[in-house]
C-alpha cells in the first residue's frame, strides 16, 4: 500500500461530461482522506472542461488556475466526439502521452487504486475509459503503477434515451469487462442506472430539492463510493481494495452494483438494514442471483467502543441474512465495520452485489444493441466525426459482442 499505513489511497479519473459532474462533487469532500484532491478530469470538449472547472471551483478553495493546470486535461484534436465511442477511444490513443503527463501533475501515480468515472451512453468517457484502463494495466508508464487496481464506476443511460446511447452502453460495458483480445480489462466494474435511481420510489427521500435528476444520481453514486472507499481506512475489519477484486476475478464475476441504507436509526436490527439496502440497489436486479456480497457498515465511534457493534457480530449477521433470504449462489462474502465520528446514533449500510444476473439491466438496451450491432458487424458504423487513427473495424464490433456473451456465460458459473 503506497504512501500510507492506515488507508488505501484512491485517485479519481473522470472522463466525459457525466464523469466530470460526479468528479466535481467529489473534489470538495475533505471528509474522505482516501481521495483528497487526487482527481483528474478528462474531456475532448473544451466547453465541457470549462463547465467542470467552474463546478470544481465552487466545491473547493483551490483557485481556478490550479484546477485547470493540475486537475484537468483536454485530449484529442476534436472538440467533442458526439455519441461515437470509437472517436473517444481514438482520441485517447492519439493523446495517451499527454494524459499520462497529466496523471503526474495531478499527483495520482502514488495511488493504490484508480476509480474511473464515466457514463456509458456517450462517446468521450465511454470511448476513452476502457482504452485507458487497458493501456495503464498492460503497459504501466512507471513502476508506481505496476500494482494499481483499476475500478470503473459506470452509469447506464436513462431508459428514454435514444437507441444509439443504449448501443453505446452495452458496448462500453463489454469493453470495460473484457478487452478486444478477450482478456479481463477493469479489475472491478461498478454499475449504476440513471433511470433506476432517479425514478425508483426507494430513492425518493434523496431526490434533489430542485428536482435535478442528475444531482440525485450523482449524490447517490458519491455516497456509495464514499462508503466503499471508507472500508480501506482505519476500520475494525478492513476490506482493502485487493479484497474487492481478487475473488470476483477468479470467479469471472467482477461486475457489481451498490445497495444502500443511509442514516438509519441504530435501534434497527442489522437484518432489517440489509433488507433496506437490498431494496435500494442501483440497477434493476434480483440480488439473490449475486455470487459475491460485501457488507460495509459505518457506525458512530462511540457505539463501536461501547460494544454495540463488532466485526464478529456484523459478519454473523450478514451470514444469517444471506442464508435466510435465498442467496444460494454466494461463493464469497466479506464484511467490515467502519467507525465514524458523529454525534447521532445513525448507521450507514452498503451492500456490494457482485456477479448478479445482468439480464434485467440489459433488457432495456438489448433491442437497440442487437439492431445496431447487426449493421456494425457487417458494414461498420458511419460517423460524421473525423477520428484520428484507423477506422473502427467490423472485427472489433464482433469482438465486443462475443466478449460480452462469453462474460455473461462465465459469470453465471
Amino acid at each position: 500500500m503506497s504512501g500510507s499505513d492506515t488507508y488505501t489511497r484512491w485517485a479519481v479519473l473522470a472522463a466525459g461530461e457525466g464523469g466530470g459532474r460526479i468528479a466535481s462533487n467529489l473534489f470538495g469532500r475533505a471528509d474522505n482522506p482516501g481521495i483528497d484532491d487526487r482527481i483528474l478530469v478528462m474531456n475532448t470538449n473544451r466547453a465541457d472542461i470549462r463547465n467542470t472547472i467552474d463546478r470544481m471551483e465552487a466545491e473547493t478553495t483551490i483557485d481556478t488556475e490550479s484546477i485547470e493546470l493540475n486537475h484537468t486535461v483536454t485530449f484529442g484534436d476534436l472538440d467533442g466526439v458526439g455519441n461515437y465511442f470509437p472517436g473517444g477511444e481514438a482520441c485517447a490513443e492519439a493523446d495517451l502521452d499527454r494524459i499520462i503527463e497529466q496523471l503526474d501533475a495531478a499527483e495520482v501515480e502514488n495511488a493504490d487504486a484508480f476509480l474511473y468515472v464515466t457514463t456509458l451512453g456517450g462517446g468521450t468517457g465511454n470511448g476513452s475509459v476502457p482504452y485507458l484502463i487497458n493501456s495503464l494495466k498492460s503497459n504501466p508508464p512507471s513502476a508506481a503503477l505496476d500494482d494499481t487496481i483499476h475500478v470503473a464506476l459506470a452509469a447506464w443511460p436513462y431508459s428514454h434515451e435514444g437507441g444509439q446511447r443504449h448501443f453505446n452502453a452495452v458496448c462500453g460495458l463489454s469493453r470495460l469487462l473484457r478487452w478486444y483480445d478477450g482478456s479481463q480489462n477493469a479489475d472491478m466494474v461498478v454499475l449504476i442506472s440513471n433511470s433506476h435511481i432517479a425514478d425508483d420510489a426507494g430513492f425518493e427521500d434523496v431526490v434533489d430539492p430542485d428536482g435535478d435528476r442528475y444531482s440525485t444520481v450523482n449524490e447517490m453514486a458519491i455516497s456509495a463510493m464514499d462508503l466503499m472507499i471508507g472500508a480501506g481506512r482505519e476500520t475494525r475489519g478492513v476490506v482493502d481494495v485487493s479484497d474487492y477484486v481478487t475473488w470476483p476475478s477468479r470467479l469471472d464475476a467482477y461486475h457489481f452494483t451498490p445497495g444502500v441504507a443511509l442514516e438509519q436509526p441504530s435501534v434497527f436490527e442489522l437484518d432489517l438494514l440489509f433488507d433496506k439496502a437490498a431494496d435500494n440497489g442501483f440497477v434493476p436486479l434480483d440480488p439473490t442471483t449475486s455470487r459475491v456480497v460485501y457488507g460495509i457498515v459505518r457506525a458512530p465511534t462511540h457505539l463501536v467502543e461501547q460494544g454495540e457493534y463488532s466485526e464478529a457480530e456484523l459478519d454473523a449477521a450478514l451470514h444469517e441474512w444471506l442464508d435466510a433470504n435465498g442467496y444460494d449462489d454466494i461463493v464469497h462474502r466479506m464484511t467490515t465495520l467502519t467507525p465514524v465520528d458523529r454525534r447521532d446514533d445513525t448507521l450507514d449500510v452498503l451492500l456490494m452485489f457482485g456477479g448478479f444476473d445482468l439480464d434485467p439491466l440489459l433488457s432495456e438496451s438489448r433491442t437497440s444493441f442487437d439492431a445496431i450491432m447487426e449493421q456494425a458487424t457487417e458494414r461498420g458504423i458511419q460517423s460524421d466525426v473525423d477520428t484520428p487513427g484507423e477506422e473502427f473495424s467490423t472485427d472489433r464490433f464482433r469482438a465486443i459482442r462475443r466478449n460480452l456473451e462469453d462474460y455473461l456465460s462465465a459469470s453465471r458459473g
